[in-house]
C-alpha cells in the first residue's frame, strides 16, 4: 500500500489537500489557545500593591505662568481626578549663565522666566516595579504631564519618595 495513491489520497482514505487544511486548522486552534490562556509567569507572581508618594516637579515658564497652581489642587488625568494633590509649590528664580565684556562667566537671573517646584502627594500603585500616576510612570528624570483643572504642564520629575 502507497503512502498516497494516484489520486492524491493519503492511504487511500483522506484528500492530501484536505489533510493540509486540517493540519493548519488545529495548530491554529492551538496557538489561539496558547495565546489566550498562557500567563508568564511574572503576571502570575506581580501584585499590584497602593503605596503614598511625594513627587517633586520642575517647570519652567514665563514669569507669572505658575501663578493659577495652588495648594491643594487635585490632581486629574483626563476627565476624571486621581487620588493625589499638590502638597507644596516654590517659584524660583531661572539662572542663565553670560559673558561679561572681559569674556568672564556671569550667572545671573533671567527677568523673564521663572522656574516652579512643584510637590504633590499621591496614593498610586506600584506595579511591574514602577509606580504609575494614572496611566503615566513615575520615574526619576522622566518628563509627564501633571494635570488639574486650571492647568497642564510638562514636568520634569526631580525627585521621589515613599511616604508611610
Amino acid at each position: 500500500m502507497k503512502l498516497i495513491d494516484e489520486n492524491g489520497r493519503i492511504f487511500g482514505k483522506v484528500n492530501l489537500l484536505d489533510f493540509i487544511a486540517i493540519i493548519v486548522v488545529l495548530a491554529l486552534v492551538l496557538l489561539t489557545f496558547f495565546k489566550m490562556f498562557n500567563k508568564q509567569l511574572s503576571d502570575i507572581t506581580s501584585q499590584e500593591e497602593l503605596v503614598k508618594v511625594q513627587v517633586k516637579f520642575q517647570v519652567v515658564g514665563d514669569k507669572g505662568y505658575f501663578d493659577v497652581v495652588q495648594v491643594g489642587d487635585k490632581l486629574g488625568e483626563g476627565k476624571k481626578y486621581l487620588d493625589g494633590s499638590v502638597i507644596d509649590v516654590d517659584l524660583l528664580p531661572v539662572e542663565v549663565t553670560n559673558l561679561d565684556a572681559e569674556g568672564n562667566v556671569v550667572v545671573s537671573e533671567d527677568p523673564l522666566q521663572e522656574k516652579a517646584v512643584i510637590t504633590i502627594e499621591a496614593t498610586v500603585p506600584y506595579e511591574d516595579y514602577c509606580y504609575k500616576l494614572g496611566t503615566q510612570e513615575l520615574r526619576q528624570g522622566k518628563t509627564i504631564f501633571l494635570e488639574s483643572d486650571l492647568y497642564k504642564y510638562m514636568a520634569q520629575i526631580i525627585s521621589i519618595k515613599v511616604v508611610e
